[in-house]
Parts: C-alpha cells; sequence; structure tokens
C-alpha cells in the first residue's frame, strides 16, 4: 500500500484510475464502508480519525460478468503535540501500573 501523509486541519486529493470497456465505475472505501464515488477522494480539514487505509475500487459489468480491481492507501495525519490530560493513575504494585489518558483533539 502506498502511503500519503496530511497534516492535522489539511486537506488531502487521492485519484484513482483504471481504463476498461465498458469504462469502470470507481468507489473510495474506508473501514469496509463506500464513503464515495468516483476517481477523486477529497478529505478535508482533516483530524487524526481520518488516518488509516482507504481503498479505491473501479469495477465494471461484462457480459461474462463482474470485473474489478483495486488499490490501497494509508493516509497518516501528522500534527503539533496535543495537551492531554491525566484522567487516573492506579498503582497496584511496583510492577503495574494503569494511567488513562484523555487527547482530545
Amino acid at each position: 500500500a502506498a502511503t500519503q501523509v496530511g497534516v492535522k486541519g489539511g486537506a488531502i486529493s487521492l485519484t484513482c484510475s483504471a481504463v476498461g470497456n465498458p469504462s469502470p465505475s470507481f468507489e473510495w472505501r474506508r473501514l469496509g464502508s463506500v464513503i464515495t464515488t468516483g476517481t477523486t477522494l477529497q478529505l478535508t480539514a482533516f483530524s487524526f480519525a481520518d488516518g488509516g487505509m482507504y481503498m479505491c475500487v473501479a469495477s465494471n459489468t461484462i457480459e461474462a460478468g463482474a470485473r474489478s480491481g483495486q488499490a490501497t492507501v494509508e493516509i497518516r495525519i501528522e500534527g503539533p503535540p496535543q495537551k492531554c490530560n491525566v484522567l487516573s493513575a492506579n498503582s497496584y504494585d511496583a510492577s503495574e501500573v494503569n494511567i488513562t489518558v484523555n487527547c482530545p483533539e
């Protein structure tokens, strides 16, 4: 999979292309769900939650059945350090400490 880096609060445009007869249709998927159709995926105002794997699926239907191909891209979101709050810290013994941290976007 290819990797693209986005900046928190920024935007990115990804284009998928394929040729076929008949011309293929395109779907962009994330986490198994279709998020948009068409050759271009536009993502704006990135948050850290937008990072992850995206898949473009090109498909067409011919008399013998459906044909498809896919390409996957990983999007990593970078940004300045976040201010995080420690919500709780528990020490059970000298070898185990549980800490709960909240880092709002």
